[in-house]
């Protein structure tokens, strides 16, 4: 009973927000715990568009069957990546338009996601589709459009759950990012002094971040065989300085443009995902805070070792060895990436 209220609470909403309630269809989503009850109110020319025009001549049952499965069974509704099945209830004529009510059980975890791909299939004003949601007592309206079918419900307190989740993929992905880690090693290497080493790494967090933003929201895209052969590149041009002795000031700006190539690198963990843009936003934020914390505590670690390592007698021989092995895991990642790419399995 309560349901059926909100959902008439609901709908009372989606005729205030909504100047012209007959322009563009509407989506009433109702969620408590594990149930999902939505209520699409869609025009009479957008069910044309979808069933064509012989529509008014089918029974209730077959028309409700008809549209529910060129509209709500075809969204693709899914909670924390399970797929959840929403079954027809009914369907009610309006004024120029027919409201279908669907239901759905799905697991309280994870974000609520669904994709109305059936927008794409209709004309004018009917691709807009206006969503308002109820989500455990949480208000919301959002759209989706025929070039944004992609909308997520997120329950309470999960917004800051994903957030987390997307810090520590940021921190994996320092950790088993094994050529960023070499990368890193070399910088520090290089650092003749403390305040150098604060500039050199800084040069780089500035500039892995710019990239990164800017790969994620699609501003700029690259090949990832380029950016893959770029990034092991770069620890091979970087040892080469270090064995040289090159350590001068201007050790940044070459840090700043490697810190780019890499950020395009830190990108395609967060492309994989495939999240909607909506959702990159605070992906973004989440995903670049844990690869800091994890850049930082690297630093913490090795810092000290290398003071150490510094004081010793065996220094230069150290040093000379780990340089030489970063060359030569450069060349097999370059070879494997550049040379050979259809064995790394990049394009």
């Amino acid at each position: 009973m309560r349901s059926l209220l909100v959902v008439v609470c609901v709908s009372l909403m989606a005729s205030s927000a909504v100047g012209h309630p007959l322009d563009m269809s509407t989506l009433n989503v109702q969620v408590e715990q594990d149930r999902v009850l939505q209520t699409l109110t869609i025009r009479n020319d957008s069910i044309d568009a979808l069933l064509g025009p012989g529509w008014p001549d089918l029974a209730p049952d077959q028309l409700m069957t008809a549209v529910f499965s060129a509209t709500l069974a075809a969204s693709q509704l899914s909670a924390g990546g399970e797929p959840c099945e929403l079954v027809p209830l009914e369907i009610e004529p309006g004024d120029g338009n027919f409201h279908l009510s669907a239901s759905a059980s799905c697991p309280a975890r994870g974000p609520l996601k669904q994709r109305f791909g059936y927008l794409q299939r209709v004309k004018g004003e009917g691709q807009t589709l206006i969503v308002l949601s109820d989500v455990d007592g949480e208000p919301g309206r959002q759209v989706a459009d025929a070039a944004n079918p992609d909308l997520t419900f997120v329950r309470k307190g999960q917004a800051e759950q994903g957030l987390l989740a997307f810090i520590r993929m940021g921190v994996e992905h320092i950790f088993t990012g094994y050529d960023h880690l070499v990368f890193l090693l070399g910088l520090l290497l290089a650092g003749s002094s403390l305040r150098r080493l604060l500039v050199v790494v800084t040069s780089f967090t500035v500039a892995h971040s710019i990239s990164l933003a800017l790969a994620a929201l699609s501003v700029v895209s690259l090949p990832s065989r380029w950016v893959e052969s770029a990034i092991a590149l770069s620890i091979i041009v970087v040892a080469a300085l270090n064995l040289m002795g090159s350590k001068g000031d201007k050790r940044w700006m070459l840090a700043f443009g490697f810190g780019l190539i890499h950020g395009f690198g830190f990108a395609s963990a967060l492309g994989e995902l495939g999240l909607s843009r909506s959702e990159l936003t605070g992906a973004l934020f989440g995903f670049n805070v844990g690869v800091e914390l994890g850049q930082a505590a690297l630093v913490l670690v090795a810092l000290p070792l290398l003071v150490l390592l510094r004081r010793s007698r065996f220094a230069h021989r150290v040093e000379l060895a780990l340089c030489l092995a970063s060359i030569g895991v450069g060349l097999y990642w370059f070879c494997l990436r550049a040379v050979l790419p259809s064995v790394a399995g990049g394009a």
